[in-house]
C-alpha cells in the first residue's frame, strides 16, 4: 500500500517558527505556493494519478482558486489545521477553535464535507484523546497525523471516540529512526536507500510539501541555519525523484485505501 498524500502550505508556513504563531508577517511574505503546487498537479496530472491533498486553512483563505483546482482536479481534500500549530503547544480549546476554522475554509470552498484531517509535523499521538475527540466532533473520520518508531500489526490503526470512530494512517520511521517517504528526509538520504527501504516495506505514505519541488526556495532570517538549508537542500531533484517513485509503485488516496480495507 503505497498513499500519495501532499500538505498544502506555503514555504514560511511552519510551526517550527515559534515566534509568529499568529502568522501576522506572513502576508509580507512572497508567496510561491501556488506556483510550487503547479509542479505537483502537471506531476499527477502526467502520471493520471489522484491524491490527498491536505491544505492549511490560512493558505485556502488567501488562495481560494487554488483549492478549487486541486479539488476540480478530482484530488481528495483534508485539513492541515488553519494556522500549522503545533496541537501539544496550544489548548485544546485552541486546537478545536483552529480545528473548525480550517475546515469552515474548506467546506465554503468545495461545497463538501471534509472528513480528513492531517496535523503539523505528525505531532499527534495515538493517546491524544483529547483531540481525536475534537477531531470527531468535526466529522473527521480519516486521520494521518501520528508518526510511529514501528509499523503497527494492523494499518490503518482504528481510533475510538465517542462518537464514531477514525481511521489512523501513521507515518513509520525506518530502521534508523527518521522516516523516508517525503519532506527534507526524501530529499536529503541517498537515492539508493529510499529504492531499499520502498523495495523492503510493504506500506508507504507518501507526503511532500509545496517547497519541497522548488528549486529555488527562499531563505529567511525566521528560520535557523539549518533549517534554511534543509528546506533548499536537493529540490531540484526531488520532482525527478517522486517522478521515479510514481513510475514504478502503484498509489492511491486516503479514502482509496480505507475502502481497499474495508473491502
Amino acid at each position: 500500500m503505497t498513499i500519495l498524500t501532499f500538505d498544502i502550505e506555503d514555504w514560511f508556513n511552519t510551526h517550527q517558527n515559534r515566534r509568529h504563531y499568529s502568522g501576522q508577517i506572513w502576508d509580507d511574505l512572497p508567496s510561491k505556493v501556488i506556483e510550487n503546487t503547479g509542479r505537483i498537479l502537471d506531476l499527477l496530472e502526467k502520471h493520471n494519478k489522484t491524491a490527498t491533498f491536505f491544505i492549511l486553512g490560512w493558505v485556502a483563505k488567501k488562495h481560494p482558486s487554488l483549492v478549487r483546482e486541486i479539488y476540480n482536479k478530482g484530488h481528495e481534500i483534508g485539513s492541515h489545521s488553519y494556522w500549522h500549530h503545533n496541537p501539544h503547544f496550544i489548548t485544546p480549546d485552541d486546537f478545536a477553535k483552529d480545528t473548525k476554522l480550517s475546515l469552515d475554509v474548506l467546506q465554503d470552498i468545495t461545497g463538501e464535507k471534509i472528513k480528513a484531517y492531517r496535523a503539523p509535523g505528525f505531532n499527534l499521538n495515538l493517546n491524544d484523546n483529547w483531540a481525536f475527540e475534537i477531531l470527531a466532533e468535526n466529522g473527521i473520520i480519516i486521520d494521518s497525523s501520528v508518526e510511529l518508531r514501528k509499523k503497527p500489526e494492523n494499518i490503518p490503526v482504528t481510533i475510538n471516540t465517542s462518537k464514531h470512530k477514525i481511521l489512523e494512517f501513521p507515518l513509520i520511521k525506518s530502521i534508523f529512526g527518521f522516516p523516508y517517504s517525503g519532506g527534507g528526509y526524501f530529499r536529503a538520504m541517498p537515492e539508493s536507500w529510499l529504492n531499499y527501504f520502498f523495495k523492503k516495506d510493504d506500506y508507504h505514505l507518501l507526503y511532500f510539501h509545496p517547497r519541497d519541488f522548488d528549486p529555488d526556495m527562499p531563505s529567511t532570517n525566521l528560520f535557523s541555519f539549518f533549517r534554511n538549508s534543509l528546506n533548499r537542500y536537493n529540490t531540484a531533484e526531488c520532482i525527478k525523484r517522486l517522478d521515479n517513485i510514481l513510475n514504478d509503485y502503484d498509489t492511491i488516496t486516503l479514502f482509496e485505501a480505507a475502502n481497499f480495507i474495508k473491502g
